[in-house]
Parts: C-alpha cells; sequence; structure tokens
C-alpha cells in the first residue's frame, strides 16, 4: 500500500514540475527604473508567477510562471493595465495616459 502511495506523490509531483514555464517579454514602452519596477510588480502579485525578471536597459524580460494557473495571456493584460506594451500587447490606453511623463515614449519614437 505504501508503494502505491509513493508511486501516486511521485508522479503528481513530476506532473507539477513539467507545468513550470519560462516566457520572454518585449517591453518596448519602457522608460525609466519606476517604468521597470512598475512593471515588475505587476506581474509578480500574479498567482502562479513564481520569478520575474525585468531588463530595462534590453527592454526585455523573463517571467516563470505555472502554465496550470496562469497563461501568458493574461500575464500580458496584467502589464497592459499599468499602461506599457507587453509582447505584441498595447498598454490600455486610460492606464498610459495616467503614467509620469518620464515612463511615456517621447513623441519621436
Amino acid at each position: 500500500m505504501k508503494s502505491i502511495i509513493s508511486i501516486i506523490v511521485m508522479s503528481f509531483l513530476i506532473s507539477c514540475s513539467s507545468d513550470t514555464k519560462t516566457a520572454e517579454l518585449k517591453l518596448d514602452s519602457m522608460q525609466c527604473m519606476m517604468c521597470s519596477m512598475s512593471v515588475e510588480e505587476a506581474v509578480a502579485e500574479l498567482e502562479g508567477v513564481s520569478k520575474v525578471e525585468i531588463d530595462l536597459k534590453a527592454k526585455s524580460g523573463k517571467v516563470t510562471y505555472k502554465a496550470s494557473i496562469i497563461d501568458m495571456n493574461a500575464i500580458e493584460n496584467a502589464i497592459a493595465a499599468v499602461g506599457y506594451n507587453a509582447n505584441d500587447k498595447k498598454a490600455d490606453p486610460e492606464a498610459y495616459d495616467k503614467l509620469d511623463l518620464c515612463c511615456k515614449v517621447p513623441e519621436a519614437q
């Protein structure tokens, strides 16, 4: 009986670990450190996200998450909701308008 329980537990642990994914984020509208902190906080607070790394200089990031709990669309939506582009998802216009001037993309871009 103990061996059956052990097999069930091991199967569960293996299936859970294969559920973890890491994805790249293109964050082309980030302009300053405040932007990167806002994006990082928005993603980090999502259920299912275990790690967020933002690279302001490269205007990119990496997110590690549990695919059974959250998907990339939800992550991109959370970033767009705070006013920034995420991959091909455009920032929410109302959220973007509320950003500080230093966080807005210069008109020439």
